[in-house]
């Protein structure tokens, strides 16, 4: 029985770390999507410093530009809105391996102050024995 809980904290330790390495790439995708958003960004501004220093050349294709940028961003917005959305409900389930884990590691602990408690508790009555026989010997000597 001892080696069982030992297990079930060493598979419950170990399900948790697995749920945080994917919550870890999880967050590393939302925040490329972020940064993804910041250079597209970057990318209209430029376009418009173009589009303003030559209005009569890059005006004609800024219109192009503009909408396929329009369309880039709302799908960029949409991806990690859902990857922030996945991120908040894998949150939940990270939250659930750890309190499995605790609960494992409580009854753990449980377990060997319980082996403790029995073991002193053998102990204190063998001292109890021995002070009792000494006492009874010490009486039918006197």
């Amino acid at each position: 029985m001892a080696k069982d809980f030992k297990a079930l904290v060493r598979v419950r330790k170990w399900a948790l770390d697995e749920k945080q390495r994917e919550l870890g790439e999880m967050l590393r995708v939302a925040e490329h999507l972020k940064q993804e958003r910041q250079e597209l960004e970057r990318a209209v501004k430029a376009e418009q410093k173009v589009a303003a220093e030559n209005p009569q050349t890059a005006g004609f294709a800024y219109g192009n530009f503009a909408s396929a940028i329009i369309r880039e961003r709302e799908a960029l917005e949409q991806q990690i809105k859902a990857q922030e959305d996945k991120i908040d409900a894998f949150r939940d389930q990270v939250a659930q391996a750890f309190k499995d884990m605790k609960t494992a590691e409580i009854s753990e602990r449980n377990r060997i102050a319980a082996l403790r408690a029995e073991e002193e508790r053998k102990e204190q009555e063998t001292l109890d024995e021995i002070g009792a026989r000494a006492a009874t010997r010490k009486d039918g000597l006197m």
